[in-house]
């Protein structure tokens, strides 16, 4: 009679199964959630930084934009007293010949805010070995964009601490209501000055007078041209005359710088006119007539 308890081999195969169905599941798992092939062999390459900018395992590594494998371990080693992050990057070994020892790895962003991945440049060397690290790059451009980011962003609070302290011309004219009103009138008097000379100009144009007819009137703009040219001679002219005055070698000059020969000169005609006066009274004196 056979034991009801006694265990069936029917049973114990099912529950082989179980198990190994449940332990396969949880490597199917495993191996999804690390992003790695099930079915292709994988190489892995190490890469050493003090900073791995927010890299995280699980995230991709790429050829050229062209993903290869993933990144599965991070740990912490220290070297010369200085603490870094080893991370493992596991290739898939189809790509795998792609990577040389000299190759570069940078590690990027996707997008500004996106997440961090690891991209390799290839070289010209050997291909890497199972376990060897590759040199790692700083990515430079997005630094840059960030520093460059950052000193805008202190000068744009500078320049808000000068407006909001009133510091600098604009700070005044912020703070200060009596600036403001004085750049207000200053701006309202010359829209006024600019209205009046628009309405200026206008009548220049168009209205009557002496101005309007020399802007319009060809024949008036050329008699007051040689109008002008007259007046320039006589002016010239008058400059020259009253240099010769000035001159002491000419008779002009020396009648208004030599006092004697002016008091010479007016002596002399003071006794002619002496004279003519009275030759005029007694020309007997003078003058004789005889008869034969």
């Amino acid at each position: 009679m056979k034991n009801p308890n006694a265990l069936k081999w029917s049973d114990l195969r099912t529950g082989i199964f179980f198990v190994v169905g449940i332990g396969f599941a949880a490597w199917l798992g495993l191996a999804i959630g690390k992003n790695t092939n099930l079915f292709s062999g994988v190489r892995t390459v190490k890469i050493l930084s003090r900073d791995v900018q927010g890299l995280a395992e699980n995230n991709f590594v790429s050829v050229s934009g062209k993903k290869i494998g993933t990144v599965s371990k991070m740990n912490f080693v220290t070297s010369h007293d200085s603490l870094f992050v080893v991370a493992e990057l596991k290739l898939k070994e189809e790509y795998a010949v792609l990577v040389t020892k000299d190759a570069k790895a940078t590690i990027k962003s996707l997008g500004i805010l996106g997440d961090k991945y690891v991209d390799i440049t290839t070289g010209n060397g050997a291909i890497v070995k199972d376990g060897d690290f590759i040199t790692l790059e700083t990515e430079s451009g997005m630094a840059n964009l960030t520093g460059s980011a950052n000193k805008t962003f202190e000068k744009i609070n500078d320049l808000l601490d000068h407006l909001n302290n009133g510091k600098g011309m604009a700070g005044k004219l912020l703070t200060d209501e009596k600036m403001g009103r004085e750049l207000a009138e200053t701006v309202s008097s010359l829209k006024t000055t600019s209205a009046e000379l628009s309405t200026l100009s206008k009548k220049a144009s168009h209205g009557e007078g002496l101005l309007p007819k020399l802007l319009n009137d060809k024949s008036m703009a050329t008699h007051t041209a040689e109008t002008i040219e007259r007046l320039n001679q006589t002016a010239s002219k008058t400059e020259s005359l009253i240099t010769k005055l000035n001159n002491e070698k000419g008779t002009l000059g020396q009648l208004s710088s030599n006092p004697a020969l002016y008091n010479n000169l007016t002596r002399t005609l003071s006794s002619l006119d002496s004279l003519i006066v009275d030759l005029k009274s007694h020309p007997k004196r003078y003058v004789k007539f005889s008869l034969f």
